[in-house]
């Protein structure tokens, strides 16, 4: 992939694709030219489903009460201005800085289960569900319900973000409707017995009043914290993992010296980003590096390609824990639309990676297993990490 893109941002830094009926930016500049833009690019598309959805699969979404909003992500100002500020009010700082306690002691768990064991899947025995429980802490959901939550959370992705067969949609569909139903009782459950919690905190933000938030606006922040909150995080601990264990002495200079590890985070953002590509449409003809786009058209702004744009960032197709500038990254995105969760999820993977080299100092790849990865439009999620963890 990286390859192939390096290829295009040199030769046609912004060209059409047929397949995809999308624009595709790839040079850093333009990217963040796009991000800075939103009154002449639209984020209202960047959550619909890149292949067309069989019409059994939405009479099952309809008539089961699905009622998804675009907040934040997907949506614009004004309504977007709106609905941030309001958010923002619960999921601040020190809302996600008193997660740490339930970080920490959710690695510490995953840490001993693997006690004893020396050859692991790291992604399905640890990475996998950890992520998912601090969500969990945040919104006071039960943790036995980990496991049914991620895979509701993987139809989400499934059904929005790659080309599934029509019975595949049709049965994420039913599954969307329980996901969905779940997150909607949740609500409900705080208007009555409101906790210490983010959903709390929306509602109590809300007072009441449909001109800050609605309910379903609130439903549909819970269901998205409890689809984009963790699946991003264990997709991008697994690719810093595999990056810092494949490079020559990495992980080795991270055992050595744990202060490094906020900047391997960064680098691992930069080089090796859960979203890879994400979406936007133009608002009125508009040219983007030298090419003429058509009002209405669908561009693919592909962060894969930026972070690695040579006229941004020195050598970069290497993992460098030196770079400087390495903070300047879009896996994030930037602008009016830059991650609200970015600080927990840098946060969850210091603890993570400061905890795993200090526990398992010795650590390597498998020798014998290679990773494969879930064919995604805009997300590389690995399906597996084998790993010796005592080397």
């Amino acid at each position: 992939m990286y390859k192939v893109l390096g290829e295009a941002r040199q030769s046609e830094p912004v060209f059409y694709s047929p397949e995809l009926d999308y624009w595709v930016v790839t040079r850093y500049d333009d990217v963040m030219s796009i991000l800075r833009n939103p009154s002449v690019f639209s984020a209202a598309n960047a959550n619909t489903p890149v292949a067309p959805v069989p019409q059994e699969a939405l009479s099952i979404l309809d008539e089961g009460g699905y009622a998804l909003e675009g907040i934040q992500v997907n949506c614009d100002p004004p309504r977007h201005d709106r609905i941030r500020t309001h958010v923002s009010q619960a999921m601040g700082m020190k809302r996600l800085m008193a997660l740490e306690p339930h970080i920490v002691r959710n690695v510490e768990l995953g840490i001993k289960n693997l006690q004893g064991k020396n050859r692991v899947d790291i992604l399905k025995d640890f990475i996998y569900e950890f992520p998912a429980r601090v969500i969990f802490s945040l919104l006071d959901i039960p943790e036995s319900d980990a496991a049914q939550v991620k895979a509701w959370a993987m139809d989400r992705a499934l059904m929005s973000f790659t080309h599934s067969s029509k019975n595949k949609q049709i049965d994420g569909a039913r599954n969307l409707v329980e996901f969905w139903n779940y997150c909607v009782k949740h609500v409900q459950k705080k208007m009555l017995n409101p906790g210490d919690d983010y959903v709390s905190d929306l509602l109590a933000v809300r007072d009441g009043d449909d001109d800050k938030l609605t309910l379903n606006e609130i439903n549909s922040a819970a269901f998205g914290l409890l689809f984009a909150g963790h699946e991003t995080t264990t997709n991008q601990s697994t690719h810093l993992l595999n990056a810092l264990l494949s490079g020559d002495g990495l992980w080795q200079q991270l055992v050595d010296e744990p202060s490094l590890i906020p900047l391997a985070v960064e680098e691992g953002l930069r080089m090796y980003g859960a979203v890879a590509n994400w979406r936007r449409r133009a608002v009125e003809d508009v040219t983007i590096g030298g090419m003429d786009i058509p009002a209405g058209s669908g561009i693919v702004i592909s962060f894969a390609a930026a972070n690695r744009d040579p006229e941004m960032f020195e050598d970069p197709d290497e993992f460098r824990l030196d770079r400087k500038n390495v903070r300047k990254h879009l896996t994030f995105g930037n602008g009016l639309h830059f991650c609200m969760g970015a600080p927990l999820a840098r946060l969850e993977m210091k603890l993570l990676f400061q905890t795993m080299t200090r526990e398992f100092p010795n650590m390597k790849l498998a020798a014998d297993e290679e990773i494969d990865f879930v064919r995604a439009f805009g997300f590389r999620a690995p399906k597996s990490l084998w790993v010796d963890l005592q080397g």
